[in-house]
């Protein structure tokens, strides 16, 4: 894989103290299975671009954004860890929102360079089917 996500970023990201030992297999298992597969969604050449340091950092924060909003929805489908309770209107417990929000923000961030964002093959290939003939449709005209 071109880039690389370590366990301490992620914990670093989800505000876990690095010296909590705890979650470290369920991380890296984590990223493990969800590094492939943001990775193949995202365009080969923005992933080739190594010389852009500026770019691979944007794809690396947007992966990690997303692992991480991914690894704090697990840790609140934890028994105990979303247990809330309000007294004269003041909310004492975690945020409702939990990862969600850093899924959201790390998919807006990859969406420019992931495969789906670039033209459809046929959108970027002559109509026409006959070598040195005129295109069936002009430029005016809808296909």
């Amino acid at each position: 894989m071109a880039i690389s996500i370590t366990t301490a970023e992620v914990k670093r990201k989800a505000g876990i103290d690095s010296a909590v030992t705890t979650f470290d297999t369920a991380i890296g298992a984590l990223i493990s299975e969800m590094q492939g597969p943001i990775e193949y969604s995202i365009a080969d050449i923005y992933l080739a671009d190594t010389n852009n340091q500026k770019l691979q950092a944007t794809l690396k924060l947007g992966m990690l954004e997303i692992i991480t909003g991914e690894c704090i929805q697990q840790l609140r489908r934890e028994t105990g860890a979303t247990e809330q309770f309000t007294i004269a209107g003041v909310t004492i417990g975690p945020p409702a929102d939990g990862g969600a929000d850093l899924i959201r923000q790390g998919g807006a961030r990859l969406a420019p360079y992931l495969k789906s964002a670039l033209p459809m093959d046929y959108e970027t290939h002559c109509i026409s089917s006959t070598i040195d003939s005129k295109l069936f449709f002009g430029c005016k005209e809808e296909v």
